[in-house]
């Protein structure tokens, strides 16, 4: 059983393609900064693998990766929508910052390097 919290089937609520994709995140949380790995990215946001405690529903935290395609890291403030504790803690964070055309493009351009 799922214990999901926030949106009731976070799939069902996107607006974004996600494309299944892991790289390192370095997530920002108020004084506390950690490394976890994403599991899908898309312009909208992305799926964060989480070890410990993990965010609030509603939580803002920065989070910061880096794309094949770019040479600078994206950072980008985000907001986490959903919690699921299933089987590994995980997060769905919305951007919540624009992303530049570039980070866009990066994004979008990730189904085509597989």
């Amino acid at each position: 059983m799922s214990t999901t919290q926030g949106a009731s089937d976070p799939s069902d609520r996107r607006d974004n393609q996600r494309f299944d994709y892991e790289v390192i995140v370095q997530v920002t949380r108020g004084d506390l900064s950690f490394q976890c790995t994403s599991e899908d990215v898309s312009t909208g946001g992305m799926r964060l693998r989480l070890e410990g405690a993990p965010p609030r529903v509603g939580e803002r935290l920065r989070v910061e990766f880096k794309l094949p395609l770019l040479h600078d890291a994206i950072r980008a403030e985000a907001e986490v929508r959903w919690i699921d504790r299933s089987s590994a803690a995980s997060c769905g964070v919305q951007f919540m910052t624009g992303l530049r055309a570039r980070e866009v493009w990066a994004i979008n351009r990730l189904h085509a390097r597989r």
